[in-house]
């Protein structure tokens, strides 16, 4: 692994992981692929539709340094003060679907750092460090889009109900190639109050081009979450987080419910 650097030094985040030339991966995922892939796409950008999910998001303290250099100078500005702010996501959807194709059960897991809004939009916006699932297509279209999105066929994403029916117990566990497993465990309540509409985007740049990830969640429901990060220490993610465990989310810890959800990349620039 490599040491934590920042922009010019040795490669950070997603950059870090001993993964395949990104072509390579798109060729080969899209030769699979290639009816959705293509269907509906804008050049290297692409779309992908959610349903049936529930999700752990957490934003939480972390060293303002460290954070800083791993974020490119194109993102200019923390958004959390002094302090900085991770963002940790996990997500389970019975469906999801990618440029209008056939819908598959899909994991995933979302790691990054809190910005200011580049563009202006967005109820968050976070710079991408880890994306891993265990949707093939979903990550051969991150990969085609620029963004070295990581394959785990085995991600785990559990939550079990307690004897209440209305809150339980969530394990998440996540490699993948040169990525060392992280856990997330803990414990959520289902929602209890109405949903509303909640746009997300997760950015992407690589020195020659930026990668947007807007999300829309036009219903999403949120309940209360204690959960805690597990790693280990000596992993880029484990150096982010100065140690083994990171259990203070206060920021924003919820446990999201949600029917449905539309997701638009796009890319800018040349490669």
């Amino acid at each position: 692994m490599h040491e934590l650097a920042g922009p010019g030094g040795q490669p950070t985040g997603l950059e870090a992981y001993p993964t395949m030339k990104l072509h390579t991966l798109c060729l080969a995922f899209a030769l699979i692929w290639m009816p959705s892939l293509m269907e509906g796409a804008s050049e290297r950008g692409f779309y992908a539709d959610f349903s049936g999910c529930t999700e752990f998001a957490g934003v939480g303290p972390v060293d303002f340094a460290r954070a800083s250099a791993l974020v490119p100078s194109v993102f200019s500005t923390l958004a959390v003060g002094s302090t900085g702010g991770i963002v940790v996501r996990a997500t389970s959807c019975t469906g999801v679907s990618v440029n209008g194709g056939r819908k598959t059960a899909t994991r995933l897991s979302q790691i990054g750092v809190e910005i200011v809004p580049p563009d202006g939009t967005g109820d968050i916006n976070n710079y991408t460090l880890i994306y891993v699932s265990d949707n093939a297509e979903l990550v051969s279209a991150f990969q085609c889009a620029g963004v070295p999105a990581l394959f785990d066929p085995t991600l785990t994403y559990q939550f079990t109900y307690d004897s209440t029916g209305k809150a339980g117990e969530l394990y998440v566990e996540a490699e993948s190639l040169g990525l060392p497993a992280y856990f997330l465990t803990g414990t959520e309540t289902d929602p209890t109050a109405p949903g509303s509409d909640f746009k997300a985007n997760w950015w992407y740049a690589d020195g020659r081009t930026v990668v947007k990830q807007a999300s829309d969640f036009p219903d999403i429901a949120f309940g209360t979450s204690s959960i805690s990060l597990h790693t280990d220490r000596t992993s880029f993610l484990g150096k982010l987080i100065g140690g083994n465990t990171d259990s203070d989310y206060h920021f924003l810890p919820v446990r999201g419910v949600y029917a449905s959800a539309h997701m638009e990349v796009t890319v800018s620039g040349t490669r």
